[in-house]
């Protein structure tokens, strides 16, 4: 064989390589890829509005029949979601459904209540206002898509922190949820993510969505979740209502799927409970938020002005009291001890640094000081008054008593 062919011949089998491994990479390893390289995915920065509506009922009585199409009424849930390819990011950022804001022509409300009465569009335009955000597109979920989604992907793995049982009748929801690592089914996830008979109400289903949330990313970024992608897109024909098309859904699936973990970040708007029960929210708290969610801001952490609530998952019941004497020393100053809401039931010897506001900076601050102690979450699953949660393990007792590496 002449030279030439041979070159040729080499040529030829080593675009093959490429695009063998390119498509190989796509597919089962797509972090590995840069955003820009990644076929099909999404190509410049995009802001969209999640919302979950429940179930319409019509009829009375045996007659009650449920409009399994239906994306009307108040919304259940209210997220924004921000996905940068620039920066490989992807943050969701969830807005308590009994905020009290302005809606554009209806005066001051919960803002839950703009769905019911403008549509997405009018939501839009009130979650742009409360950001100063402009929002790109919107997603619109019924509940009961909830169900077909997780079933298609064969469920979702969750630590249930605590037994969940309610039954309403008139809503058709029955929840009854043991406490510990669980796989959810639909069903299950579905009252998971709806459960608000606690102390916390909305502010703790929040939490819990940020939770599922969670598994289902850990579950999208499994290789054989890929081939779920035309089965999901065909379900959410069915359950979905959106300005945005097949492919753009596509585009946007592919990005989520192939960002790191370390880059995802699940936030909830920070804010406190009026005395009418409403949540408010400050405008500089949001201003912060949003600039951390677009990677414009960049103020450093500070150990005297960071308020840290400490959470005993550890077997020593004094070592809450004890950590918090560790970490003055570090120079801290606003900590707080409170209760473990149920116990870990698996991992209780590994700690866990919450990034309850979006500020995985101050979290990898103090987590540094704990020697690197601990899992890194930043997802607001804490404390809510906090802006550090740390769940404290048996992984820091000997840090803490000074006997680590002795």
């Amino acid at each position: 064989m002449q030279p030439r062919n041979w070159y040729l011949t080499f040529l030829i089998c080593a675009l093959i390589g490429i695009l063998a491994g390119y498509i190989f990479t796509l597919f089962y390893q797509p972090a590995l890829l840069p955003p820009m390289l990644r076929f099909g995915s999404l190509q410049q920065p995009t802001n969209i509005l999640l919302l979950g509506t429940d179930v319409v009922y019509s009829g009375k009585g045996r007659r009650l029949k449920a409009d399994q199409q239906a994306f009307t009424g108040r919304s259940d849930t209210i997220m924004v979601a921000r996905l940068d390819p620039y920066r490989n990011s992807f943050a969701v950022l969830s807005i308590p459904r009994d905020t009290y804001v302005r809606i554009p022509h209806h005066g001051m409300n919960k803002i839950n209540a703009a769905n019911a009465l403008g549509g997405p569009q009018l939501t839009m335009e009130t979650v742009t206002n409360l950001l100063n955000m402009p929002i790109d597109h919107y997603v619109v979920l019924n509940v009961r898509g909830l169900v077909a989604l997780v079933d298609e992907i064969g469920g979702i793995t969750i630590d249930v922190p605590k037994k969940m049982k309610y039954s309403d009748d008139t809503a058709k929801l029955y929840i009854n949820l043991e406490q510990g690592v669980r796989k959810l089914n639909g069903v299950e996830a579905m009252g998971f993510v709806r459960f608000r008979h606690d102390g916390l109400g909305d502010i703790g289903r929040v939490q819990r969505q940020e939770l599922f949330i969670r598994a289902v990313l850990d579950r999208a970024m499994q290789p054989d979740s890929w081939t779920h992608v035309p089965k999901l897109l065909e379900i959410a024909q069915d359950y979905i209502d959106s300005d945005m098309s097949y492919t753009d859904l596509t585009g946007v699936a592919a990005f989520v799927r192939a960002v790191p973990k370390a880059n995802q970040t699940l936030v909830m708007l920070p804010g406190g409970f009026s005395g009418t029960g409403n949540w408010d929210v400050d405008r500089a708290d949001i201003r912060r938020m949003v600039s951390k969610l677009t990677g414009t801001t960049f103020l450093e952490s500070s150990r005297d002005s960071l308020r840290i609530t400490i959470q005993n998952a550890s077997s020593d019941r004094t070592f809450g009291r004890k950590l918090v004497a560790y970490l003055k020393k570090k120079g801290y100053k606003r900590l707080t001890v409170k209760p473990l809401e149920g116990k870990l039931k698996e991992g209780k010897d590994i700690s866990r640094i919450i990034a309850q506001r979006g500020n995985p900076e101050d979290a990898e601050l103090v987590r540094d000081d704990l020697d690197d102690c601990g899992d890194l979450v930043n997802a607001s699953v804490g404390d809510i008054e906090s802006s550090v949660t740390v769940v404290a393990g048996d992984d820091l007792v000997d840090l803490v008593s000074g006997n680590k590496d002795k």
